[in-house]
């Protein structure tokens, strides 16, 4: 019974199912919005939809100033249940004053189009608008990177406990000599002898290859120890020559408790979101 929002626009091909399905679309269009009923009648029922209205993000959505007009169409629909009404903050975590603009939009619209009783449900905030600004008229969120323990305003960091942590193994321990190149392209060398851990993870894994030579650093036994050359498509090398003793089958943290995503994604020159989202599916998941 639980119920499956889909927020994107759709392809034609994929209505009959989602109607099948009794999933919940929400319409950017006229067009969707005919053919969803169409759907709906073909087989005798009501599908329940969201609205999608653009305040700002320029992806999807009616504009702002048309779907007051539009609904009297959307109305005429009698295959379709209109129950929601939603937009998407672009910049919450960068631009106040912008996001600021977007509620009002959002609070403007919902206001010609009937006030909040017109819609069961109402939703705008992502996580950075649920933690950085007032609801307003809203009943739903559509958190993000607060499901993974981040936040995207850094000073509500410290209410959060970050609940993703990437791991491999060290599988190969060595001594190189001073002057010896590590990584494709050689561009480390090292300028003395060098004890080299190999960690079974690379890009091919999603860990991000932009890292390499932006002092990208790993915990092993509860120390952090830098990334050495560049990250390959399977493997990476440490420097393990200072500190606790580092012995092959060691756990390795490439991003976690001790080394946020945040810090992680910086040295990438990404985002947080990123990170999580290319992690590939031959790693596997560990669900606590």
């Amino acid at each position: 019974n639980t119920r499956i929002y889909l927020l994107g626009a759709t392809w034609s091909e994929e209505r009959e199912e989602i109607v099948a399905q009794d999933w919940t679309p929400c319409l950017s269009s006229l067009e969707e919005a005919r053919h969803f009923n169409e759907l709906a009648a073909d087989v005798g029922t009501r599908l329940k939809v969201h609205l999608a209205v653009d305040t700002g993000m320029g992806r999807g959505g009616f504009v702002a100033e048309d779907l007051p007009k539009t609904l009297a169409e959307l109305m005429t629909l009698e295959h379709l249940e209109i129950e929601g009404l939603g937009s998407h903050l672009p910049s919450a975590d960068e631009d106040r004053e912008f996001t600021l603009k977007q509620f009002a939009c959002y609070e403007k619209v919902l206001a010609e189009l009937g006030g909040a009783d017109r819609f069961q449900w109402r939703h705008l905030s992502s996580s950075a608008g649920l933690l950085g600004y007032p609801a307003g008229s809203c009943n739903l969120t559509r958190p993000g990177l607060l499901l993974y323990g981040v936040s995207p305003l850094p000073e509500h960091q410290q209410k959060l406990q970050t609940v993703m942590t990437l791991k491999s193994r060290v599988t190969l321990i060595r001594t190189l000599p001073a002057g010896h190149g590590v990584s494709y392209g050689r561009s480390f060398v090292t300028i003395r002898p060098t004890r080299v851990a190999t960690v079974g993870i690379g890009y091919g894994d999603g860990y991000p290859r932009h890292v390499s030579g932006n002092g990208a650093e790993v915990c092993i036994r509860g120390q952090r120890f830098p990334l050495l050359g560049r990250v390959t498509m399977d493997q990476v090398m440490i420097d393990v020559t200072d500190g606790p003793a580092v012995t092959e089958g060691d756990e390795v943290e490439m991003f976690g408790p001790n080394i946020s995503v945040a810090e992680l994604a910086v040295k990438a020159s990404t985002i947080s979101w990123e990170i999580f989202t290319g992690i590939t599916p031959r790693v596997t998941r560990v669900y606590l």
